[in-house]
């Protein structure tokens, strides 16, 4: 089987030759597991690893950035102060840990909302600033892989907008100013999303729509709020995807059990990243409870197992995974989410050499 043919195959419920892997990772832990696998500056790591997806979509025009250095979406202003303003005008700064440099969310631009009439006047994220001529070759160039397009959401983006707290007082005391911000958002991301399919057309094959809704210990909000108000609006996403032929690929980290059955309702075909340890997220049991319909991209314990276990005990757990997910496809295979500085890069190689079923060596 090709790589594209490989997915393809589990999404369908069928059975691959093997297990669909993906991966994700901090910088940091491509350059230690280069150097750890002895490859030189121009091997391919992703190729060694047999990753059977790719990910394509637009640039951003040199004139709508002004920082290599962002979060999800492009920086447009770095402030003097060191603030890195994105798309949206939220804020963020560069944070130093023990185990790596990232980038943190430390300004809501919208904080101080007082009500819907002011939103109309606020400048979003212009589907114009990106250049899409770039997706079709970019997908023809990867026509052997399963190639995916990536949209953002509009409930993280919202929130980054006016603060946490303050849209989700909102969404419960003054729900039209909370979804007025967030219909807005929804527009823009929806129409930069339907020009990435139609650039790419029949060369892409899977289209991720990235919201998460869940923390360790369950939804944000509760399941009745969400049906109420985030479900027919993530549908509209769904189906604008469904409306170009592509399987619906849906990221949510945390526990978002209590809305699996209303998204496969709502045409969710993948699910990802799959995280363990967050509340009735447990790999083996979603497969019982949802495999005939779902596709889980993920369920490889990032947070404590990859990190902290010995390769031996790496292996046994993937191994006890791959027994059961893999059967009639159904299952793509990675960590939960992306791997961090603190993971062994013996560990990520013995994840994978179960995957594949031989030495990366």
């Amino acid at each position: 089987m090709t790589s594209k043919e490989r997915v393809l195959t589990a999404v369908a419920h069928r059975q691959p030759d093997r297990v669909p892997v993906d991966y994700g990772a901090h910088g940091e832990v491509d350059r230690r597991l280069r150097e750890y696998l002895g490859l030189s500056p121009t091997d391919d790591l992703y190729s060694l690893l047999e990753l059977d997806l790719r990910g394509v979509g637009p640039g951003i025009k040199p004139e709508a950035t002004a920082s290599p250095i962002c979060y999800a979406d492009p920086t447009k202003k770095v402030t003097d102060d060191g603030l890195y303003i994105d798309l949206w005008g939220v804020g963020f700064r560069r944070a130093t840990t023990p185990t790596g440099d990232y980038i943190d969310i430390a300004y809501h631009p919208l904080a101080g909302l007082q009500s819907e009439d002011e939103l109309e006047a606020w400048e979003y994220m212009d589907p114009d600033d990106w250049d899409y001529s770039i997706v079709r070759p970019g997908a023809e160039a990867c026509s052997q892989y399963c190639v995916w397009a990536h949209c953002r959401g509009a409930f993280e983006i919202s929130w980054f907008m006016r603060g946490l707290d303050g849209f989700m007082t909102d969404l419960a005391l003054e729900p039209s100013k909370a979804l007025g911000l967030y219909d807005r958002v929804q527009e823009r991301l929806k129409e930069r999303l339907r020009r990435i399919l139609v650039a790419g057309g029949d060369a892409i094959d899977m289209a991720e729509y990235n919201d998460d809704m869940g923390t360790q210990r369950g939804l944000m909000m509760s399941p009745d709020m969400w049906r109420r108000y985030m479900k027919p609006r993530v549908a509209e996403m769904f189906a604008l995807i469904k409306s170009f032929g592509k399987v619906v690929r849906y990221h949510s980290c945390g526990g978002v059990r209590a809305i699996l059955p209303d998204l496969i309702e709502i045409g969710l075909e993948v699910l990802t990243p799959f995280q363990p340890l967050a509340d009735g997220m447990e790999p083996l049991a979603l497969k019982r409870d949802f495999g005939r319909d779902l596709t889980f991209l993920g369920g490889i314990d990032m947070q404590e197992m990859l990190p902290n276990a010995k390769p031996q005990e790496v292996r046994d757990e993937v191994q006890r995974l791959l027994d059961v997910l893999n059967v009639d496809g159904g299952w793509i295979a990675c960590s939960s989410h992306n791997l961090q500085p603190d993971t062994p890069p013996e560990n990520i190689v013995a994840m994978y050499e179960v995957l594949l079923g031989h030495p990366l060596k």
